[in-house]
């Protein structure tokens, strides 16, 4: 891994830990497809998970007393058994596969998030929230991001935003930590991704501050806006580059 690529690298994830910081998710839908584009597509899926345990650590320190706990067992049984699936997309398809699957995933999830579609609230049912969690978790694990699933089960049902963004870093943090295994497990943790997770650190810890000094002066919908504008292009980017063969 050249010096260019670190050095970009850490500067995404600045950006990324900085989006998260503020809106409680977007590390992995920001960092994933602009490293993707940056470096190769299966070594970036794994350093989002390692980074994304990061994050998802810094940023529920700060949140940590808003949580609502009664959705989490049911979110992290359906992750669990979305995971393994994910993971074999992950091993078994081509690196070009995977950068339009990564790239489609960014921006269907995008689209949906703006858009924010909702089941109707009041059906907040056990299978509801396993189905939410097991999408993530294939996601997750195939992607590297695993988040917008469980974002659009919560809107509608969570309206703090300070419960919000809590009860998403709570879900996070275990998720992250079972990707990041399995990961480990089957030999994506390599020399390369922890020697760009290490350089990202301070980077990171720069934007979850930086995030947390911004939020309560700015407007959450126009970052929230102008955070979709930029996936849309880059996910775009991303399936026409790859389609294209350029870079």
């Amino acid at each position: 891994m050249d010096e260019q690529t670190v050095a970009l690298g850490a500067l995404i994830a600045f950006a990324a830990a900085f989006t998260q910081s503020i809106t409680g998710f977007g590390f992995a839908l920001v960092y994933a497809p602009l490293l993707a584009v940056a470096w190769e597509v299966k070594p970036a899926v794994a350093t989002t998970a390692v980074l994304s345990l990061v994050v998802n650590t810094l940023v529920l320190a700060q949140v940590r007393g808003h949580v609502t706990t009664h959705r989490l067992p049911g979110l992290f049984a359906g992750f669990l058994a979305g995971v393994v699936p994910g993971l074999l997309v992950l091993e078994y398809v081509s690196g070009d596969t995977l950068e339009i699957i990564v790239g489609a995933v960014v921006l269907v999830a995008t689209v949906l998030l703006y858009l924010q579609p909702q089941i109707d609230a009041s059906e907040d049912t056990l299978p509801i929230r396993m189905l939410a969690g097991a999408a993530s978790g294939a996601s997750a694990a195939s992607t590297g991001i695993g988040g917008p699933p469980v974002v659009l089960y919560m809107i509608g049902r969570e309206l703090d935003m300070q419960r919000f963004r809590a009860t998403l870093q709570a879900y996070f943090l275990p998720s992250s930590i079972v990707t990041l295994a399995l990961f480990a497990a089957v030999g994506r943790i390599d020399g390369d991704v922890l020697t760009l997770s290490a350089a990202s650190v301070p980077m990171m810890v720069a934007g979850v501050l930086l995030g947390a000094w911004t939020r309560p002066r700015i407007s959450p919908e126009l970052f929230r806006r102008l955070v979709m504008a930029l996936l849309v292009a880059m996910s775009a980017l991303l399936i026409a580059f790859t389609v294209f063969g350029i870079g």
